[in-house]
């Protein structure tokens, strides 16, 4: 190779040195523009600082509930009969998750923010009160509209529609309202789940998700012994029609079954689900939680600003290239 001559650069050595002309510019650049950033960032503090002091601070209630154990010194035993064969099919009991078998804890899950279950909770006059604070007159002991100007012009729209808006709440408001305040999340892996609800009272958002926790577990507890006694009530009147010895010890049997499901049904102890954490709150306010929010605005309006500085340079190099 004669002497003097340069050597070519490779493509991965040009797109390296195309890199860091492009790099060495953006540094450039938001050198120029750091008055920029720092008024963007600023913004963003002071909004968010803004933001906190205007929206209510909430407390959340957790609670980590179970399947009810069988087994164990903490455990309720065996409510219902496991059989095996062609008794199984007549059994009530079930075993657990499958394609055609819902769990009682599965039902229990299911239930926390339905209907049934609100019409339970509706007979406590207070977790009204609780659940809907903007829609209680506390002056005229009765409910009102929704205060507020977006309030007011949702009202006027429904008026136009011939439609009204609700006054005082009933079980469907009130399964709303659990399920925009509730959230259920896997503990790892296993079947467990913690439950989150939010309310700006502490007290009143333990009251209301231990509220919930008996109410979904007292309907159950309903459903169970209604079935039971329905069962109990069939079988009683089967075996007074019937002669066949075998068929009578049969069905004497079956009937003593349901009679101990019926009796452990009545056991004062969760049907479907263990509090294996109970409701507790922290003492103070948690959400929103200011540690998270003023960084993360003061990071957007980090963005912003070298987004305005970018804008800028190319609105001056498309004014530069025009003439």
């Amino acid at each position: 190779m004669p002497d003097g001559m340069r050597l070519g650069r490779s493509p991965l050595e040009a797109e390296a040195a195309e890199s860091g002309r492009r790099l060495r510019r953006f540094v450039w650049t938001m050198r120029e523009g750091w008055p920029i950033l720092l008024i963007g960032t600023a913004l963003g503090i002071m909004a968010s600082v803004t933001a906190l002091r205007l929206v209510v601070p909430q407390y959340t209630a957790v609670m980590v509930i179970g399947p009810t154990a069988r087994v164990g010194a903490a455990a309720m035993g065996a409510r219902l009969p496991v059989l095996i064969g062609r008794e199984a099919a007549a059994a009530a009991s079930e075993p657990g998750p499958g394609d055609e078998i819902l769990s009682d804890f599965a039902r229990y899950l299911q239930l926390f923010t339905s209907i049934p279950v609100a019409e339970r909770m509706m007979a406590d006059p207070v977790l009204l009160r609780g659940l809907f604070p903007d829609r209680w007159d506390e002056e005229t002991g009765g409910w009102r509209p929704a205060p507020g100007p977006v309030a007011s012009v949702r009202r006027l729209f429904l008026a136009l529609v011939g439609r009204s808006d609700w006054v005082e709440p009933d079980a469907e408001r009130v399964a709303s309202a659990l399920r925009d305040r509730l959230t259920v999340d896997m503990v790892g892996s296993g079947p467990m789940r913690r439950l989150r609800l939010r309310h700006p009272d502490r007290v009143m958002a333990l009251r209301i998700l231990s509220a919930a926790a008996q109410a979904t577990d007292a309907h159950l507890r309903a459903e169970a012994s209604r079935r039971s006694a329905a069962q109990i009530a069939h079988v009683r009147a089967r075996l007074a029609g019937i002669t066949v010895a075998e068929h009578r010890r049969a069905l004497a049997d079956l009937l003593s079954e349901q009679e101990r499901i019926a009796m452990m049904i009545e056991v004062d102890l969760p049907l479907a689900a263990d509090a294996i954490e109970p409701p507790a709150a922290a003492q103070r306010a948690d959400w929103p939680n200011p540690l998270t929010v003023v960084p993360m605005a003061a990071l957007v309006g980090l963005v912003t600003g070298a987004i305005v500085i970018s804008l800028r340079r190319l609105w001056r190099a498309g004014g530069e290239a025009a003439p």
